[in-house]
């Protein structure tokens, strides 16, 4: 899904390449770890490698100052980014707009467009940015969160192994039986699973065979 989100922006968005990377901070060090978890294709890959193999980039300062880090013009960034810079350019990137993926305080990972000429994003192309990014930031705490463990959200998340489809139907069967919207539906079900200690799956799993029926609100209204 993820890999489908980086070639939806490069398409939408005119892009050269698109990573989604996912990071953590070292707190003994003040530096990042991460790890590239998809690409629009290898070269947008090797892009992004550079930034851990140098230690600097726009990556690592959107993900470290939680802000977006918007460079139209890589030839204009060789003070910032002394490393970088160059082997970017080498690579056929000339402008670079990283994302942060954040929920609340709490930081993943970084969406990074690059672009093979310099341009900046008009307010349409920074709203889709942004949209994109969020999507990301869902599909990754959906997807990658420990069995058990809940995100700084206190959320219970799925596993890669997870059936999505069954999460799908129970979530249209909750939207149908309380009268709710979809996103509605999705935000009963994982705060049945966080108050009864279950995966997502397996509240998904109960709603479809029966066992469990998700109430409206006290007041009558759903």
């Amino acid at each position: 899904m993820l890999t489908r989100l980086c070639e939806v922006a490069i398409g939408e968005l005119r892009m050269s390449g698109a990573v989604v990377s996912l990071m953590t901070p070292v707190h003994a060090t003040g530096d990042q770890s991460g790890t590239i978890t998809a690409a629009s294709s290898d070269g947008a890959r090797s892009v992004d490698e550079l930034e851990f193999s140098l230690g600097e980039g726009p990556g690592r300062d959107a993900f470290s100052g939680s802000r977006p880090v918007l460079t139209p013009d890589l030839e204009k960034a060789f003070d910032r980014w002394p490393g970088y810079v160059p082997a970017a350019l080498a690579a056929g990137v000339r402008a670079t707009f990283a994302f942060p993926m954040l929920i609340g305080a709490a930081r993943f990972g970084v969406v990074h467009l690059h672009c093979s000429r310099a341009r900046t994003l008009t307010d349409h192309d920074t709203a889709t940015s942004l949209m994109l990014t969020e999507l990301a930031t869902e599909i990754v705490l959906d997807t990658y969160a420990p069995a058990g463990e809940h995100t700084p959200v206190d959320v219970p998340l799925l596993r890669p192994d997870d059936r999505r489809d069954e999460i799908y139907q129970a979530q249209g069967m909750v939207m149908v039986a309380l009268g709710v919207s979809l996103r509605e539906a999705l935000a009963r079900m994982r705060a049945h699973a966080f108050a009864s200690n279950q995966e997502l799956a397996a509240v998904a799993a109960d709603i479809l065979a029966g066992r469990t029926h998700l109430e409206p609100d006290t007041d009558g209204a759903p």
